[in-house]
């Protein structure tokens, strides 16, 4: 599946996106792919940094082991991971500030043996839902934060 991108800007400083970003605590409030946690990741985010997620997309359910592959305050954050279908994933959120705002960027490559054909296709557009789900609700936890 090729890298899908997504950005949309948020009306709040990227400071405060940054620390809603990379505190994994709050996934769940915002992050549309997020699941829950089968080992919970360290309070403070380092590279090296390990976790285990659940995420959902469409009916599928999938246990990641997800490693911190890039931290660059208060800019990226870059996840990698392994999951229990055999999938491969690449999760890049970047928040780049823009006069009071913010612009989140957030970059998916996702490798499955579930991600061919008609049903590749299909996830496909699944993802970039989630994933323009995912900054909506960024948008909205940072509003109401």
């Amino acid at each position: 599946m090729p890298i899908i991108t997504m950005t949309q800007d948020v009306p709040a400083p990227q400071e405060k996106v940054w620390a809603t970003l990379s505190d994994t605590s709050t996934f769940e409030k915002w992050h549309a792919l997020h699941a829950g946690w089968e080992e919970m990741p360290p309070s403070e985010l380092e590279v090296g940094s390990t976790m285990v997620e659940k995420i959902k997309i469409a009916s599928i359910t999938d246990t990641i082991e997800f490693r911190v592959e890039a931290l660059r305050p208060p800019r990226e954050l870059v996840l990698v991971g392994s999951g229990s279908t055999g999938s491969k994933i690449r999760l890049k959120m970047q928040c780049d500030g823009r006069g009071s705002g913010s612009t989140v960027t957030l970059d998916l490559e996702v490798t499955s043996p579930l991600l061919f054909g008609v049903v590749g296709k299909a996830l496909q557009g699944t993802f970039k839902k989630k994933l323009t789900a995912t900054l909506d609700g960024l948008a909205a936890y940072l509003e109401a934060n």
